[in-house]
């Protein structure tokens, strides 16, 4: 598929996908009927603010899970279930008024959670490249002076900070990867990072308790990928891969400077994802 538009990623037809119109979240504006009921994706921007807000998807209606998202209208700042982004946009909503405004997409077998959650990451990491930055409330991020709500069993309310608070999630994400070698998920220089030599999962031992990325693969079929993933403690993380999975795949990986925060983490192992995804039309066959 060619990927049109990639650097307009608020064009009709960014990244080759065909994208509604731009409609309001506003539950008021009576605009979310309109919204398809299929799986889908959809991004959320805020005009009186640059770049995207949020990039999600659901494999069941778009637009109930976009009526889940328009809690950020309620009075108080939302549980973050039933959408985890809610809170966030209620925070931006606070400084920048209520004008959130949502396009969805339903590519080609969307309905397919493997292929739905891999194109979700593509859409994030070639967002993070193309604008430099981070949308706002992906990775459970939300704007300085705020912190988020709890889930609703655990009956926390966020809301402004008070002075001397601190929230975690509005520190500065990670900045994008260089997509050095992009198109070459096994490459010693994968996405700009320094990956160690690959070794069997059946040496997975003596290895650091430092952040960093991983990725697993058959050393026969190379393409897809087995896994990639993320961890605040290499050591322990691949310990338990060695133990779970066939010890002949082979494994490498990448500390990671900016891997103090999970978030953070995150937001590389999705640049990782996003570029298999691309480089391959598939995530890694254990992925999701």
């Amino acid at each position: 598929m060619e990927r049109v538009n990639v650097s307009d990623y608020t064009a009709p037809d960014w990244m080759g996908f065909e994208w509604s119109p731009w409609r309001s979240l506003n539950p008021a504006d009576g605009e979310l009927s309109e919204i398809s009921m299929n799986p889908g994706l959809y991004r959320v921007r805020h005009p009186d603010r640059d770049g995207l807000s949020y990039i999600g998807q659901t494999g069941r209606s778009l637009r109930g899970r976009l009526r889940a998202l328009a809690g950020c209208y309620d009075e108080e700042m939302p549980y973050t279930d039933p959408h985890v982004a809610a809170p966030s946009l209620w925070a931006v909503r606070q400084e920048y008024g209520p004008d959130f405004q949502v396009s969805v997409t339903e590519p080609i077998d969307v309905d397919q959670r493997r292929r739905r959650l891999a194109i979700e990451e593509a859409l994030i990491a070639v967002y993070r490249r193309e604008s430099g930055e981070n949308t706002t409330a992906n990775f459970g991020r939300i704007i300085e002076g705020y912190k988020r709500s709890s889930r609703r069993e655990n009956g926390f309310t966020g809301g402004k900070l008070v002075e001397g608070e601190t929230e975690p999630n509005t520190e500065p994400g990670a900045g994008p990867l260089l997509w050095t070698d992009a198109e070459e998920p096994t490459s010693p220089s994968w996405m700009g990072l320094n990956w160690t030599e690959p070794e069997p999962l059946a040496n997975a031992y003596g290895l650091p308790t430092e952040p960093g990325v991983y990725r697993i693969w058959d050393r026969e079929e190379p393409e897809p990928l087995e896994y990639i993933g993320q961890s605040g403690n290499l050591k322990n993380r691949l310990y338990q891969h060695r133990r779970n999975r066939d010890e002949d795949l082979v494994f490498s990986y990448a500390l990671i400077g900016e891997g103090d925060v999970k978030h953070k983490r995150e937001q590389i192992e999705t640049d990782l994802i996003g570029a298999h995804w691309l480089a391959a039309d598939s995530a890694p066959r254990d992925q999701f």
